[in-house]
């Protein structure tokens, strides 16, 4: 087989024409980093909740909540159902379990919330009074990361059952620490 001398010369400028306009390989593209909101709010979730109990009429007492839930990311918004049993002691007693779902909105390492629930509520009061029926709660809050592991925070719920005397809001600090 003849080789021509010019055919040579030709394919090998145009093969390292190639290879100069295709430059080194790209870098890897490396995803950036989950916000710590997303982080936190993602997946499955086990809360303890103590917080201040403050019914519309009577003293201010205490509450304990227990949610469980697991947070879907749903892009611009992380969205959590929910399970909540609640328990509120003042002159009242109020306890409730409730299904419901949290909306977060996470804004780099802020994360505010707003959150919607129904269930059974039962309450007990002043003069012996005792009933239940329908449980409805709204709320909202927010989170502050301020590093992977110590974040700090707020939630607000009202809280009422429905054909009964009471109706409260509950104030609670959210801690949130890693180790």
């Amino acid at each position: 087989m003849r080789m021509n001398a010019r055919g040579l010369v030709a394919g090998f400028l145009l093969s390292s024409a190639a290879a100069a306009e295709q430059g080194p390989p790209p870098e890897p593209i490396t995803p950036p980093e989950t916000s710590l909101v997303r982080r936190y709010a993602v997946g499955p979730k086990f809360l303890i909740a103590p917080g201040v109990f403050i019914p519309s009429s009577g003293n201010a007492g205490f509450s304990l909540g227990v949610e469980g839930g697991y947070g879907f990311d749903l892009g611009p918004i992380i969205l959590t159902p929910l399970l909540s049993f609640q328990g509120n002691w003042s002159d009242w007693k109020v306890y409730s379990g409730l299904g419901g779902a949290r909306v977060t909105l996470p804004v780099g390492n802020f994360g505010p919330f707003v959150e919607a629930g129904l269930g059974y509520g039962h309450v007990d009061g002043p003069f012996n009074y005792s009933a239940g029926g329908l449980a409805v709660r709204g709320g909202a809050g927010f989170i502050v990361f301020f590093g992977r592991s110590f974040a700090l925070g707020v939630s607000a719920r009202y809280d009422t059952i429905l054909n009964t005397e009471f109706k409260g809001w509950t104030i609670a600090p959210i801690l949130f620490l890693t180790f």
